[in-house]
């Protein structure tokens, strides 16, 4: 069972959840010995994950010299061996019938109209639509996900469907406190604030939230896009003196932020899994976000959730937490959550879904 796996995704982003996923797959089915080649490896040297990844020791093919900003949007149409799996890192699935051709879907967002609907959007969901029509087996990053795939395309076999959730790195965990100062010129309390903050994101409605909390919380800020002039005035003039933007941090320093912030605060409407809210419960910090898609799925009980995406709602609940007994409640059970992701699971229950979809292709 060769299998080949499609590195374009690490062309298509530096850093974010699609990135993070495929590099942690990869990693995971390399350690297990199985035969790997990679395609269109090393295109660029952008992306975070892919700078660290030593491809000297596997077969790395070309697919082909279309740019990659292009050929992400194309089949792949090299020729692989008889009986080979494809995995593609992002959407992509091969015009070959001789093959396995296992496709990763992690929202539809597009479908939703969530995000931009030309010419990016138009592409995405043609894209995805022949993906999934062509695919022999689709992973679902959550039960979310997959309730949306059949919605959005409800003639889709649900037996090719199969849910593997992400895992969550153990880079996060609770720290020493007492001989781990916080970065410097950070003060607690602060509610931290992470990743994208357009559309759907709702960073307006956490600004919202801020202006309602007592004077003494702060908001720090990091990850998602640029911040542009029009952005910093109105953080100016909505929480004065109260924020702080760390435009990117590594993973310690990640950290180190859930660690001492207050809570998390996830106002986010639709995520396909959500790698925010598993990080701080890991880390130990309580989080607060919304009821709606895959959120739920990955905090369970062990979050402050609310139904509805307003500051009202998550003002309620960032002040239950001055309960310090219920506070450590929250802290005690996300911590036991948070174990339920691991990239040894997801890795694991990849390589079964592989060889289910071989097994149905190839002896069936």
């Amino acid at each position: 069972m060769q299998i080949f796996l499609d590195n374009i995704v690490f062309t298509i982003q530096k850093a974010g959840g699609v990135s993070v996923y495929w590099y942690e797959l990869l990693q995971g089915i390399c350690n297990k010995g199985l035969p790997v080649s990679f395609l269109n490896a090393g295109l660029t040297s952008d992306n975070i994950f892919e700078k660290s990844i030593n491809y000297d020791n596997y077969n790395c093919i070309r697919e082909s010299w279309i740019p990659h900003q292009y050929l992400r949007y194309l089949p792949m149409r090299y020729t692989l061996p008889h009986a080979s799996i494809f995995h593609g890192g992002y959407l992509r699935v091969s015009t070959q019938k001789n093959i396995v051709n296992i496709l990763t879907v992690h929202d539809f967002a597009h479908e939703r109209k969530l995000v931009t609907s030309f010419p990016r959007g138009f592409a995405n969901k043609k894209q995805k639509a022949y993906g999934i029509k062509h695919a022999d087996g689709i992973i679902c990053i959550s039960d979310s996900t997959k309730r949306e795939l059949l919605h959005f395309y409800p003639d889709t076999d649900p037996a090719k469907l199969r849910v593997v959730y992400h895992g969550i790195a153990d880079t996060f965990f609770p720290m020493d406190k007492i001989n781990t100062p916080l970065q410097s010129g950070l003060t607690t309390p602060y509610i931290l604030y992470i990743g994208g903050r357009s559309h759907y994101k709702n960073f307006a409605i956490a600004l919202e939230t801020m202006e309602q909390l007592p004077l003494h919380f702060k908001l720090v800020v990091t990850g998602g896009e640029q911040w542009s002039p029009k952005e910093l005035i109105n953080i100016e003039q909505k929480i004065p003196g109260r924020y702080q933007i760390l435009q990117t941090v590594g993973k310690e320093d990640l950290n180190l932020l859930y660690n001492y912030a207050w809570c998390l605060l996830y106002p986010s409407a639709y995520e396909g899994f959500g790698f925010p809210p598993g990080e701080a419960m890991k880390a130990g910090c309580p989080v607060v976000a919304t009821n709606l898609t895959s959120i739920p799925e990955v905090v369970g009980q062990a979050g402050l959730l609310t139904n509805v995406v307003t500051a009202d709602a998550f003002t309620e609940k960032i002040l239950q937490l001055e309960n310090q007994d219920y506070r450590e409640q929250i802290i005690i059970a996300g911590l036991a959550q948070a174990q339920l992701f691991t990239w040894a699971k997801s890795v694991h229950e990849t390589i079964l879904f592989y060889k289910d979809c071989w097994n149905n292709k190839f002896l069936s």
